[in-house]
Protein backbone atom coordinates (compact mmCIF):
# COMPACT_ATOMS: atom_id res chain seq x y z
CA UNK A 1 0.00 0.00 0.00
CA UNK A 2 2.92 2.25 0.92
CA UNK A 3 4.36 1.50 -2.68
CA UNK A 4 1.34 2.09 -4.29
CA UNK A 5 1.18 5.40 -2.60
CA UNK A 6 4.15 6.82 -3.62
CA UNK A 7 3.86 5.84 -7.17
CA UNK A 8 0.81 8.05 -7.41
CA UNK A 9 2.56 11.06 -5.99
CA UNK A 10 5.37 10.92 -8.24
CA UNK A 11 3.24 10.43 -11.36
CA UNK A 12 -0.07 12.28 -10.97
CA UNK A 13 -0.37 15.86 -11.01
CA UNK A 14 2.89 16.89 -11.20
CA UNK A 15 3.63 20.37 -9.87
CA UNK A 16 3.80 23.24 -12.13
CA UNK A 17 6.57 25.26 -13.26
CA UNK A 18 7.21 28.94 -13.82
CA UNK A 19 8.68 29.38 -17.56
CA UNK A 20 10.83 32.11 -16.19
CA UNK A 21 12.05 31.29 -12.67
CA UNK A 22 12.12 27.62 -11.09
CA UNK A 23 13.10 27.21 -7.38
CA UNK A 24 14.33 24.08 -5.56
CA UNK A 25 12.86 23.45 -2.15
CA UNK A 26 15.76 22.94 0.37
CA UNK A 27 15.09 22.06 4.25
CA UNK A 28 16.31 25.67 4.77
CA UNK A 29 15.59 29.07 2.35
CA UNK A 30 14.27 28.52 -1.07
CA UNK A 31 17.03 28.89 -3.38
CA UNK A 32 16.09 30.45 -6.81
CA UNK A 33 17.65 29.97 -10.11
CA UNK A 34 18.25 32.31 -12.11
CA UNK A 35 15.75 33.38 -15.16
CA UNK A 36 15.50 31.39 -17.91
CA UNK A 37 14.51 33.96 -20.54
CA UNK A 38 17.28 35.10 -23.18
CA UNK A 39 19.89 37.48 -22.68
CA UNK A 40 18.44 40.34 -24.83
CA UNK A 41 14.46 39.83 -23.84
CA UNK A 42 12.75 43.04 -22.90
CA UNK A 43 12.84 43.43 -18.73
CA UNK A 44 9.07 44.23 -17.55
CA UNK A 45 9.87 47.10 -14.58
CA UNK A 46 7.52 48.89 -12.53
CA UNK A 47 6.40 51.96 -14.54
CA UNK A 48 6.89 55.51 -13.06
CA UNK A 49 5.04 58.63 -14.03
CA UNK A 50 8.10 59.74 -16.10
CA UNK A 51 8.16 56.43 -17.67
CA UNK A 52 4.81 56.23 -18.93
CA UNK A 53 5.31 60.01 -20.44
CA UNK A 54 8.82 58.86 -21.84
CA UNK A 55 6.51 56.03 -23.19
CA UNK A 56 3.91 58.19 -24.53
CA UNK A 57 6.24 60.47 -26.45
CA UNK A 58 7.58 57.11 -28.08
CA UNK A 59 4.33 56.36 -29.54
CA UNK A 60 2.95 59.69 -30.60
CA UNK A 61 6.32 60.34 -32.32
CA UNK A 62 6.40 57.22 -34.33
CA UNK A 63 8.67 57.94 -37.40
CA UNK A 64 5.92 56.86 -39.58
CA UNK A 65 3.66 59.15 -37.50
CA UNK A 66 6.15 62.68 -37.93
CA UNK A 67 6.43 61.74 -41.61
CA UNK A 68 2.83 61.57 -42.48
CA UNK A 69 2.18 64.68 -40.29
CA UNK A 70 5.66 66.61 -41.92
CA UNK A 71 4.65 65.43 -45.47
CA UNK A 72 1.07 66.53 -45.23
CA UNK A 73 1.63 70.09 -44.09
CA UNK A 74 4.31 70.17 -46.69
CA UNK A 75 1.58 69.44 -49.08
CA UNK A 76 -0.94 71.82 -48.06
CA UNK A 77 1.84 74.22 -47.80
CA UNK A 78 3.31 74.20 -51.24
CA UNK A 79 0.81 73.11 -53.49
CA UNK A 80 -1.37 75.19 -55.65
CA UNK A 81 -4.45 73.41 -55.31
CA UNK A 82 -6.36 71.61 -52.66
CA UNK A 83 -6.64 68.77 -55.21
CA UNK A 84 -2.76 68.43 -55.47
CA UNK A 85 -2.29 68.80 -52.08
CA UNK A 86 -4.33 66.19 -51.22
CA UNK A 87 -3.05 63.80 -53.74
CA UNK A 88 0.83 64.99 -52.73
CA UNK A 89 -0.18 63.84 -49.31
CA UNK A 90 -1.94 60.59 -49.53
CA UNK A 91 0.74 59.29 -52.23
CA UNK A 92 4.16 60.51 -50.13
CA UNK A 93 1.95 58.76 -47.19
CA UNK A 94 1.45 55.69 -48.45
CA UNK A 95 5.11 54.69 -49.67
CA UNK A 96 7.06 56.49 -46.69
CA UNK A 97 4.98 55.45 -43.80
CA UNK A 98 1.63 53.44 -44.34
CA UNK A 99 3.38 50.43 -46.99
CA UNK A 100 6.38 50.16 -44.27
CA UNK A 101 4.12 49.53 -41.46
CA UNK A 102 2.11 47.38 -42.95
CA UNK A 103 5.65 45.23 -43.94
CA UNK A 104 6.22 45.17 -40.10
CA UNK A 105 2.58 44.30 -39.25
CA UNK A 106 2.97 41.38 -42.18
CA UNK A 107 6.30 40.06 -40.14
CA UNK A 108 5.02 40.33 -36.57
CA UNK A 109 1.69 38.62 -37.63
CA UNK A 110 4.16 35.45 -39.21
CA UNK A 111 6.12 35.70 -35.79
CA UNK A 112 9.22 36.93 -38.31
CA UNK A 113 10.06 39.57 -35.37
CA UNK A 114 10.45 39.31 -31.88
CA UNK A 115 11.17 42.69 -30.64
CA UNK A 116 8.21 44.13 -31.25
CA UNK A 117 6.74 47.01 -33.64
CA UNK A 118 9.48 49.28 -32.28
CA UNK A 119 11.95 46.82 -33.66
CA UNK A 120 13.56 46.34 -30.23
CA UNK A 121 16.50 44.27 -31.62
CA UNK A 122 19.73 45.42 -33.71
CA UNK A 123 19.99 42.22 -36.24
CA UNK A 124 15.45 42.65 -37.11
CA UNK A 125 15.79 45.96 -38.65
CA UNK A 126 17.45 45.56 -41.42
CA UNK A 127 14.54 44.57 -43.73
CA UNK A 128 11.96 46.49 -42.78
CA UNK A 129 14.87 49.22 -43.46
CA UNK A 130 15.66 48.31 -46.90
CA UNK A 131 11.74 47.58 -47.50
CA UNK A 132 11.11 51.28 -46.51
CA UNK A 133 13.85 52.62 -48.98
CA UNK A 134 12.35 50.47 -51.32
CA UNK A 135 9.16 51.73 -50.88
CA UNK A 136 9.99 55.55 -50.63
CA UNK A 137 12.10 55.28 -54.02
CA UNK A 138 8.75 54.23 -55.50
CA UNK A 139 6.61 57.19 -53.75
CA UNK A 140 9.59 59.52 -54.91
CA UNK A 141 9.15 58.21 -58.47
CA UNK A 142 4.83 58.68 -58.17
CA UNK A 143 5.26 61.90 -56.82
CA UNK A 144 7.59 63.45 -59.32
CA UNK A 145 5.02 62.09 -61.90
CA UNK A 146 2.03 63.47 -60.59
CA UNK A 147 4.21 66.89 -60.31
CA UNK A 148 3.89 67.03 -56.67
CA UNK A 149 5.90 69.96 -54.88
CA UNK A 150 9.44 70.04 -55.26
CA UNK A 151 9.63 70.26 -51.06
CA UNK A 152 7.30 67.08 -50.85
CA UNK A 153 9.39 65.32 -53.35
CA UNK A 154 12.85 66.15 -51.24
CA UNK A 155 11.63 65.15 -48.22
CA UNK A 156 10.43 61.37 -49.30
CA UNK A 157 14.04 61.27 -51.24
CA UNK A 158 15.03 61.81 -47.65
CA UNK A 159 13.26 59.19 -45.99
CA UNK A 160 14.60 56.64 -48.91
CA UNK A 161 17.91 57.43 -48.46
CA UNK A 162 18.23 57.60 -44.94
CA UNK A 163 16.50 54.13 -45.00
CA UNK A 164 19.70 52.66 -46.94
CA UNK A 165 22.12 54.65 -44.80
CA UNK A 166 20.21 53.44 -41.37
CA UNK A 167 20.49 49.91 -42.40
CA UNK A 168 23.93 50.23 -43.28
CA UNK A 169 25.08 51.86 -40.13
CA UNK A 170 22.82 49.06 -38.25
CA UNK A 171 24.82 46.34 -39.23
CA UNK A 172 27.14 47.54 -36.63
CA UNK A 173 25.56 50.14 -34.34
CA UNK A 174 21.83 50.76 -33.22
CA UNK A 175 21.44 54.13 -34.12
CA UNK A 176 18.01 55.59 -32.89
CA UNK A 177 15.78 55.80 -36.03
CA UNK A 178 13.16 57.65 -33.47
CA UNK A 179 15.71 60.30 -33.41
CA UNK A 180 16.38 60.61 -36.60
CA UNK A 181 12.37 60.91 -37.85
CA UNK A 182 12.10 63.48 -35.73
CA UNK A 183 14.93 65.64 -36.62
CA UNK A 184 13.71 65.21 -39.76
CA UNK A 185 10.11 66.41 -39.61
CA UNK A 186 12.15 69.01 -37.55
CA UNK A 187 14.71 69.84 -39.88
CA UNK A 188 12.09 69.85 -43.05
CA UNK A 189 9.77 72.49 -41.45
CA UNK A 190 12.69 74.69 -40.51
CA UNK A 191 13.92 74.34 -43.97
CA UNK A 192 10.78 74.92 -45.55
CA UNK A 193 9.09 78.07 -42.83
CA UNK A 194 11.72 78.76 -41.82
CA UNK A 195 11.98 80.37 -37.89
CA UNK A 196 8.54 80.32 -37.32
CA UNK A 197 8.80 76.59 -37.29
CA UNK A 198 11.89 76.77 -34.77
CA UNK A 199 9.33 75.63 -32.44
CA UNK A 200 8.69 72.37 -33.24
CA UNK A 201 12.28 71.77 -32.38
CA UNK A 202 11.36 70.99 -28.99
CA UNK A 203 9.96 67.43 -30.14
CA UNK A 204 13.70 66.07 -30.97
CA UNK A 205 15.15 66.54 -26.72
CA UNK A 206 11.89 65.24 -26.02
CA UNK A 207 12.32 62.35 -27.98
CA UNK A 208 15.66 61.91 -27.61
CA UNK A 209 15.40 61.89 -23.43
CA UNK A 210 12.11 59.25 -24.09
CA UNK A 211 14.26 56.62 -25.65
CA UNK A 212 16.78 56.94 -23.06
CA UNK A 213 14.31 56.87 -20.21
CA UNK A 214 12.68 53.72 -21.64
CA UNK A 215 15.94 51.72 -21.94
CA UNK A 216 15.80 51.69 -25.63
CA UNK A 217 19.13 53.69 -26.08
CA UNK A 218 22.00 55.18 -25.29
CA UNK A 219 22.47 58.71 -24.97
CA UNK A 220 24.76 58.48 -28.06
CA UNK A 221 22.52 56.43 -29.69
CA UNK A 222 19.86 59.16 -29.90
CA UNK A 223 22.41 61.81 -30.41
CA UNK A 224 23.79 59.98 -33.30
CA UNK A 225 20.06 59.76 -34.46
CA UNK A 226 19.29 63.45 -34.15
CA UNK A 227 22.71 64.68 -35.93
CA UNK A 228 21.90 61.84 -38.67
CA UNK A 229 18.29 63.08 -39.48
CA UNK A 230 18.96 66.90 -39.26
CA UNK A 231 21.99 66.55 -41.79
CA UNK A 232 20.00 63.88 -44.10
CA UNK A 233 17.03 66.46 -44.13
CA UNK A 234 18.97 69.61 -45.25
CA UNK A 235 20.67 67.83 -47.75
CA UNK A 236 18.36 66.61 -50.11
CA UNK A 237 16.50 70.04 -49.67
CA UNK A 238 19.87 72.17 -50.35
CA UNK A 239 20.23 69.74 -53.67
CA UNK A 240 16.41 70.96 -54.80
CA UNK A 241 17.23 74.21 -54.13
CA UNK A 242 14.51 75.00 -51.89
CA UNK A 243 15.37 77.48 -49.23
Amino acid sequence: MERMTRRTTSTANPPETDTAFSAIQLDGPVAVAEPSVPVNAIVAVPRTRPDRIAKAISLIFLPPVVAIVTLAILSLHFSDTTQEAVWAAVIASIFVSIMPVTYIAYLLRHSHLSGGYELTYQQERLRPYLFSAASSGLGNAALWWIGAPAPVVALTSCYGISAILLAVINRYWKISAHAAGAAMGVGAMVVAFGTPALPFAVILPAVCWARVRIHMHSTPQVCAGALFGTLSSFAPFAVFGIR
